[in-house]
């Protein structure tokens, strides 16, 4: 409610005048600016864009000697478009003009105080990149060292790193994959009937599939996986609709039309669609399963030391010899130079998908030898960014791993310890001791297995499968025990362990939010 409160006493703020220095408007200009006083006046007020239908036949009878007021003409769709493209850029620019360290730090102290809490509860500041805000969390990490406490800093966020990885791994060669199915989407966009003949085609085809072109958005790289399945999928009626059907019933739509001509050439390129199924595999083989796993709400934090450095090793095995990657594991990997020529996987080896290279034969030799060259970029490109961004040898991480239950050991009482000192200014010198004697105590406790494992069940060649519970599950059951005489028996550990858990693995929770 009070954010709420916030964001409305935020638009009544907005005016649009000019008091300063007069302009003269012409007619047309004239209107423009009552339509665009109209469109801020339904933002402020929280009107419906649907209550602006018919709203100029109101003013039309209300003011009929004005012909101002004639010519006013707002539907809710030009309302929306008015606000989103018209004023929108205006008001996103002054936006970011204004929203400087300094004013992003009081903002977010105020609404700390506006809900009740103390800035020493403060434990991090989540963002996107490693690389953005750093002057706004050092002035927030001034303000919190006058309290005697400080910010944990783990970077950005580690999701953002792989679809940037991905991207960098494309924007290094000439293929401009995204731009060549943004070209499809954009032709069947707001258009039932180009929808609805290509549906006529699919459905003379007695195809079983999907039938409708997926988006692709420039902020999630990796997506354009499954952008790419879709167009594969509708691959041959794409193919009879665009070079079959329209330059035989639809020419006047395909002449002189660029768009065409660009879809027309990826149709019937092999070089293209052996293009397509290389990133298809880049996706579906090495980037998914790391992206779907940590797009869970679960508490994930402890798994990332693991994940990071397995996501990193496994496009490293892409290109490299398995020799030169052995097996090294965390900050090791860093040490591998792999763009050494003798470590390269000859062209007969490298990964490029089983799916791509059915069609290697499709192409000629110089085309081989260039597509060849094209994915050792790509490859070579994602794992320098994924070496430069990714924290392999970060401590902390590597530390909290022994959340995980297969880590309840004694051995691991120094790392509790080193987790403890860590998180700044959350536990006393006293209790940093206490969380030794606790882990010790809880390595030595009998836990029951239901407490972390879910189900145990068998694949289809009879292997066991373990399905675990949520850590958060697990860490609950745990720090529920009590003594004999009622008192919570790890007391300390859990308000150091509860303090990790609620450390986000990315920001996909937040940016669900704003969808």
């Amino acid at each position: 409610q009070h954010h709420h409160q916030q964001i409305i006493h935020s638009i009544s703020q907005l005016r649009l005048d000019n008091t300063e220095r007069p302009i003269v408007l012409d007619f047309q200009e004239q209107i423009t600016k009552v339509e665009a006083i109209w469109a801020l006046t339904v933002a402020q007020r929280g009107y419906s864009f649907n209550s602006c239908d018919e709203i100029g036949d109101v003013f039309h009878h209300m003011f009929p000697d004005s012909k101002i007021a004639q010519k006013f003409s707002m539907q809710s769709r030009k309302t929306s478009y008015v606000l989103s493209h018209g004023l929108g850029p205006y008001f996103h620019q002054e936006l970011i003009k204004s929203l400087k360290p300094a004013i992003l730090k009081t903002a977010i102290l105020d609404s700390l105080k506006a809900d009740g809490l103390e800035l020493k509860q403060l434990l991090m500041l989540g963002r996107d990149s490693p690389f953005v805000n750093l002057s706004l969390e050092n002035m927030i990490e001034n303000e919190m060292k006058k309290v005697g406490c400080g910010l944990l800093k783990l970077g950005g966020c580690h999701l953002h790193v792989a679809h940037n990885g991905f991207k960098a791994g494309l924007s290094s060669t000439d293929w401009n994959i995204h731009n060549k199915r943004i070209d499809i989407y954009s032709w069947f966009k707001q258009s039932p009937a180009r929808k609805e003949d290509l549906i006529d085609i699919i459905s003379d085809c007695n195809c079983v599939i999907e039938k409708t072109i997926l988006y692709f958005t420039n902020t999630r790289w990796v997506l354009l996986g499954k952008v790419i399945t879709r167009v594969l999928t509708l691959w041959e009626p794409l193919h009879e609709y665009f070079l079959m059907y329209l330059p035989v019933n639809k020419k006047q739509q395909v002449q002189n039309n660029d768009r065409y001509e660009r879809i027309k050439e990826s149709l019937t390129s092999y070089v293209i669609k052996i293009r397509l199924q290389f990133v298809l595999f880049l996706c579906e083989t090495i980037f998914d399963r790391f992206l779907t796993l940590f797009q869970q709400e679960a508490p994930l934090i402890h798994l990332l030391y693991y994940e990071l450095p397995s996501l990193y090793r496994l496009v490293l095995l892409q290109f490299l010899t398995s020799d030169c990657v052995g097996d090294k594991v965390g900050g090791d990997l860093l040490y591998i130079d792999f763009k050494l020529n003798e470590k390269q996987l000859n062209n007969k080896n490298i990964r490029i998908g089983e799916g791509a290279r059915k069609l290697l034969s499709n192409l000629t030799q110089k085309e081989r030898e260039t597509f060849y060259e094209d994915i050792r970029t790509i490859y070579h490109t994602i794992a320098e960014y994924l070496k430069k961004n990714l924290p392999l040898r970060n401590s902390f991480l590597r530390d909290i791993q022994i959340l995980h239950p297969s880590y309840r050991s004694v051995q691991y009482s120094d790392d509790i310890v080193r987790i403890a000192r860590t998180v700044p200014g959350l536990l006393s010198d006293q209790e940093i001791d206490y969380t030794r004697d606790e882990w010790l105590n809880y390595s030595l406790e009998h836990i029951d297995e239901t407490w972390y494992i879910k189900e145990k069940k068998k694949d289809y060649l009879g292997a066991e499968i373990v399905i675990y519970h949520r850590i958060d599950y697990y860490w609950n059951k745990v720090l529920s025990i009590t003594t004999t005489d009622g008192r919570h028996k790890y007391s300390t550990l859990s308000k150091l362990i509860k303090n990790i858990l609620i450390i986000p693995h990315g920001n996909a929770d937040v940016e669900r939010g704003f969808q």
